[in-house]
């Protein structure tokens, strides 16, 4: 009978470990949501500029203010992970930038010169005094030009792996997010054989390539996830949940917003260099892994010499190289909230010194 025992065993334990990997997977979100919640956020609506909604994250007045912008094709819960720790010392406020999360979608005005207006006029009528600013992603890039329109009224930036320079005309073509995110949403806009943009994003993607032979069923079964669920976040019990993250709110995604990267638009009469080059309050720019595929194209945010190149144009600014992808705030939490604690005190030091 030992052996048959041992069988069962190794069975339950095999299930055991099988269950525990899919509750990590499919669970750590509402795990993140519930300790926000805990943590005295509330979810408000204001009307800013153009009459334009948006929805966002206050959390309670315990310290400075700390405005947070996500990057392209997540929402505020992206920064539910750091959230409870930042609220600790800051006073934290996380939009959905439109286009968005429950904000409103504005087609047609989809470039970083509307965004940042949207976004000094949320300063100046929902904070109303000067501001620690951190901006993932694409974020990161609205975040600069926050800094550049209103410099009195920004104390400091930390700047997480913004896409600077590679998302200029002549490079876009070879940075990954034209292909795997602005050509799929492009492409999906000029067809109407399938609605759903969630749908469409998990078949066309750059990366659903490097899982082989098992693509295909990964693809069926996300369809087949999202036709029962089309107001549910898209989320796979067998991938872990920095890859589920990656499309966690792309069901509340206007993908002309991504199109408006394709078309070039969103960032046309963007000069990044000397928007950069006009920052002078106390700035950290967190740098991700990255890599250049046979086929050319940029896989992350910037080269090293963009990184370089980008910190060296301004004022004060600390290059801050990190082992992660991408999504370094949902990746490595805890130096997340360190480095913008960093910036802070220098931002304070700074303010003490003049």
């Amino acid at each position: 009978m030992a052996l048959p025992l041992i069988g069962v065993g190794a069975l339950a334990l095999g299930a055991a470990a099988l269950g525990g990997y899919a509750w990590r997977n499919t669970g750590y979100a509402d795990r993140d949501a519930a300790k926000v919640r805990a943590a005295g956020f509330s979810t408000e609506q204001v009307t800013v500029a153009d009459g334009v909604g948006i929805s966002f994250s206050r959390g309670p007045q315990n310290g400075p203010p700390l405005l947070l912008l996500h990057a392209q094709s997540a929402d505020a819960h992206s920064y539910d992970r750091v959230l409870p720790a930042l609220a600790r010392e800051f006073t934290v406020y996380v939009p959905d930038l439109p286009g968005h999360g429950a904000s409103d979608r504005t087609p047609g005005r989809y470039d970083i010169g509307f965004l940042t207006e949207l976004v000094v006029d949320f300063c100046n009528t929902v904070i109303g005094r000067p501001v620690l600013i951190s901006g993932h992603s694409s974020g990161g890039l609205i975040a600069a030009a926050v800094g550049a329109a209103i410099p009195a009224q920004v104390r400091g930036l930390l700047l997480e792996d913004p896409p600077f320079f590679s998302t200029e005309a002549e490079r876009m073509p070879q940075q990954f997010n034209y292909v795997d995110l602005a050509t799929p949403a492009h492409r999906f806009l000029q067809q109407d054989a399938e609605t759903d943009f969630v749908s469409w994003y998990i078949e066309h993607n750059a990366w659903i390539g490097y899982l082989g032979k098992g693509a295909p069923k990964i693809i069926e079964q996300a369809q087949r996830y999202r036709r029962r669920h089309p107001d549910r976040r898209l989320n796979l019990w067998f991938l872990p949940p920095s890859v589920n993250q990656t499309f966690a709110a792309m069901h509340l995604f206007d993908p002309r917003f991504a199109d408006a990267f394709h078309e070039l638009t969103w960032q046309a009469g963007f000069d990044q260099a000397a928007t950069l080059g006009s920052l002078s309050m106390p700035a950290t720019l967190v740098h991700a892994n990255w890599r250049v595929t046979g086929d050319g194209i940029l896989e992350g945010a910037m080269t090293d010499d963009d990184a370089s190149r980008a910190c060296g144009l301004m004022g004060d600014c600390r290059l801050a190289r990190v082992d992660t992808g991408h999504g370094f705030h949902f990746e490595a939490p805890e130096r997340f909230v360190h480095l913008l604690r960093r910036v802070a005190d220098r931002a304070a030091t700074s303010v003490a010194t003049t």
